[in-house]
């Protein structure tokens, strides 16, 4: 069997890139196949930082019959190649760890901000805790293969890497916050209690802001999972009226333990372990799409900026467009025509890409997408201000 070769990693594009002794036999037995040259480039191309150019493909037609590659590894190959994520290029055959990692957080997110939830803090401390042993895993992996497996067998814990001298996290302060973190993890396994997310909110606020910024210093910035959803959870800071209210009710004596620690470590006025914050909204400018800005608040003022997310806007290709516009009544309205038409605001493609931000984004490597919430409306009124000419 051909061994699927990965892509390389950021940082190491090479100025001509080519294909491997793997990549030539599975694109002969493509072309075997029936597969033509600029199909078969698309395909390698999937989850490259370095794209090969399709006469890479063609000259291998020449000599197509000796070293291709059987069919049963071809269509592995093809099922492997199909498999990425454009955002992220993770694929789930060669990064299980790190889409776990990122999609276990997610959940916590989302769980701990669903109102239908009642036990939020319960599933967050679960949850964060398994999303940043597969961060971890994958990082000492990376560092050293097979470091994430102890001599018995069993996998590394993040309790158990924490403090160790080749501990990827340098940070005391989001080191605490784990710590904390996986302690109400041990004690929800044991107890029932309610009331968790407000005094324990600002610990976990922290600690998905902490697995955000590892995840994309780490990993890159492509993995940051304010692509997919805001980091924020929704709570409100513990007033000190709430505090008695606490220490009145049935909340069991380790967890108020645990309550009282937060407050008091050194560490209470770091970000790193224990973060309020609220939304505010930036003023949607010519250039940029409406973004949502997560800011640090202390109760008393703004901070500084934690976090960005774009509004999320269904993203159309080009064909897309044309077809929505002709949908609308312009009949006459080509691919051409759309294409003159961006030109007309931005002379070249690196241009578009550099302003047109409000309206689109360049996704994969040469293909822009347009925003339908804000570019469709533009180009409808260039066509409607065209009069008859697209009718």
């Amino acid at each position: 069997m051909l061994k699927h070769t990965k892509p390389k990693p950021k940082g190491k594009k090479s100025a001509e890139a080519s294909l491997t002794s793997s990549e030539k036999a599975l694109s002969k037995g493509l072309l075997n196949m029936g597969y033509r040259a600029q199909d078969i480039t698309y395909v390698i191309n999937q989850g490259r930082k370095d794209t090969i150019n399709q006469a890479r493909v063609s000259e291998l037609s020449k000599t197509k019959a000796t070293g291709a590659a059987n069919a049963e590894d071809v269509n592995k190959y093809l099922q492997v190649q199909g498999a990425y994520d454009p955002k992220t290029l993770l694929n789930p055959y060669l990064h299980p760890r790190l889409i776990k990692a990122r999609e276990t957080m997610m959940s916590a997110v989302q769980i701990f901000n669903n109102p239908m939830v009642l036990f939020k803090s319960e599933n967050f401390c679960v949850l964060a805790n398994i999303a940043w042993t597969y961060l971890l895993h994958e990082k000492l992996e990376r560092t050293k293969k097979g470091s994430s497996i102890l001599a018995n067998g069993n996998s590394v814990t993040v309790d158990g890497t924490l403090g160790k001298a080749d501990c990827p996290i340098k940070d005391a302060a989001v080191i605490a916050n784990l710590r904390a973190v996986i302690k109400i993890r041990h004690e929800v396994e044991h107890t029932f209690f309610l009331h968790g997310d407000d005094c324990f909110g600002p610990l976990f606020q922290a600690c998905c802001v902490n697995f955000d910024r590892h995840l994309t210093e780490w990993f890159g910035d492509d993995m940051s999972l304010s692509r997919e959803l805001s980091l924020a959870l929704q709570f409100s800071k513990l007033s000190k009226a709430q505090v008695v209210e606490l220490e009145k009710s049935g909340f069991p004596p380790k967890l108020k333990s645990i309550c009282k620690e937060i407050e008091d470590s050194v560490y209470v006025d770091n970000g790193g372990f224990k973060l309020n914050v609220y939304y505010t909204t930036e003023v949607t400018s010519k250039t940029s799409a409406d973004l949502h800005k997560l800011i640090a608040h202390d109760g008393d003022g703004a901070g500084g900026i934690v976090a960005i997310k774009k509004v999320d806007y269904t993203r159309l290709p080009q064909a897309d467009i044309v077809k929505k516009v002709r949908g609308k009544g312009y009949k006459k309205f080509k691919l051409q025509d759309h294409q003159d038409f961006w030109k007309s605001k931005w002379k070249t493609a690196a241009e578009r890409n550099q302003k047109a931000k409000k309206y689109g984004e360049l996704l994969l490597k040469s293909q822009w997408f347009w925003f339908e919430e804000t570019w469709l409306p533009e180009v409808l009124k260039h066509c409607h201000d065209a009069g008859v000419l697209y009718k």
